[in-house]
């Protein structure tokens, strides 16, 4: 055990980064690319790992939003990395064409699901809204096939899920009902009517002084206190239904029956040179997944090694490899508000994680790059002599540690990380 100061408190921007609103933070600033509907051809693939070694530190992350991210872009470069962005097709008419684009879309959907037409449908839809301003900014939608539940986890104020052969079941997290329907155009407009009803409480709460919220939290009061918020006006000819609720099953690196290969990178980070390789390889595209992962199109078994993707150190195809067991943020240097370095760490450990369960490492509080509970998550904290990981155990970064470890007492003892679990 430890005598510990507190540590101090770290900020909640409230906001993702983006292209056009990069954060700023240790190592220069973090640019977020959205690739339309989750996509990348192989040429804008390139595009971005050299732009990733031009504007940046030659480093990529594959974020939870299925978007993926340039770090280290220095700030008189960002004016030029955005143009070339533009240039590639990669790049939002404006800031807010951008935050409203915030979708996830199943990236193992079949062309016979009608998600990427419902997506495209969508996106049209919320950008074309004028009643929208003021909605909070990261409200966000996924669409997923229902073909498996690797979404269920994935955060969304809105959930579109394809229910049958032309409908869309419509749910809002930890709400008790759902709405469906039957066409696609209807779940469109319902989809807007939630978030023109989320913008409309948000703005009154931002002119009470208050948090906007989110749609999850907003639905949740109104039910709790009727009268209390304006009511929810959906449109006509949707059908209550049960939540649709299935057991979250991330999808393991393999190949993908008539889609690709699944790969990761570990920790969701890939070098600009690895990123390269794999573009120029004669691959069809990517979709990013939010699951950090790529799907790699127009590949075949015998193309990995020209690929890259056997080079160990830069990609994970092996559904067993351990380091699919451990997440963390960036970590100190690279965070200005992490206390401690936390990715070498992460990897370290991994062999010692057991199967099935989960390891995260976080540099504060914030838990920003793992929002659900972990088996055993890890936390920088201030120290008397240099910062210490306290550990909380089925719990969030949020949580109050049970004990606290340095960092070479867990390098020398990793298994008691684990014991008495």
């Amino acid at each position: 055990m430890f005598a510990t100061p507190p540590s101090p408190l770290p900020q909640t921007q409230g906001w993702c980064p983006g292209a056009w609103q990069p954060m700023a933070s240790g190592d220069g600033l973090v640019v977020r690319v959205r690739p339309p509907l989750g996509r990348l051809s192989a040429a804008q693939a390139l595009r971005l790992a050299e732009l990733a070694s031009e504007h940046g530190a030659g480093l990529l992350e594959l974020t939870s939003r299925a978007n993926i991210q340039l770090r280290g872009v220095a700030p008189n470069q960002h004016g030029a990395l955005l143009a070339a962005l533009a240039a590639q097709g990669l790049l939002d008419g404006d800031a807010r064409q951008e935050r409203l684009r915030n979708l996830v879309i199943d990236p193992l959907c079949q062309p016979a699901d009608g998600v990427l037409a419902l997506a495209e449908a969508l996106q049209q839809a919320l950008l074309a809204d004028t009643a929208l301003e003021g909605l909070p900014a990261k409200f966000g939608v996924s669409l997923a096939s229902g073909r498996h539940g690797g979404l269920a986890e994935v955060a969304a104020d809105v959930q579109l899920v394809r229910d049958g052969a032309q409908g869309w079941l419509l749910q809002v997290p930890g709400y008790p009902i759902a709405w469906r329907a039957d066409t696609p155009l209807l779940s469109v407009q319902a989809a807007l009517a939630l978030a023109r009803w989320c913008a409309e409480q948000a703005r009154a709460r931002r002119a009470a002084g208050e948090h906007p919220g989110r749609l999850p939290q907003l639905l949740r009061q109104a039910q709790a206190h009727p009268g209390a918020l304006p009511p929810l006006a959906l449109p006509a000819g949707l059908h209550e239904a049960p939540p649709y609720l299935p057991a979250a099953s991330q999808p393991k690196p393999g190949w993908q029956c008539g889609l690709g290969l699944l790969v990761a990178a570990p920790l969701g980070r890939v070098a600009a040179s690895a990123l390269a390789r794999l573009a120029r390889s004669g691959i069809t595209g990517l979709r990013l997944t939010p699951w950090r992962m790529l799907l790699v199109e127009g590949l075949a078994p015998q193309g990995m090694p020209g690929a890259g993707l056997t080079e160990h150190d830069h990609w994970i195809c092996d559904a067993q490899d351990a380091r699919l067991r451990v997440s963390a943020c960036s970590g100190a240097p690279g965070c200005r508000q992490a206390l401690a370095p936390t990715q070498d760490l992460a990897l370290a450990l991994a062999p010692h994680v057991p199967e099935g369960a989960h390891l995260h490492v976080s540099g504060c509080s914030k838990g920003c790059a793992r929002q659900l509970p972990a088996t055993v998550t890890l936390v920088a904290q201030a120290g008397g002599d240099g910062p210490v990981y306290g550990r909380g155990r089925h719990a969030t970064a949020q949580a109050v540690p049970d004990s606290r470890w340095s960092a070479r007492s867990l390098r020398d003892n990793p298994g008691l990380l684990f014991e008495e679990m």
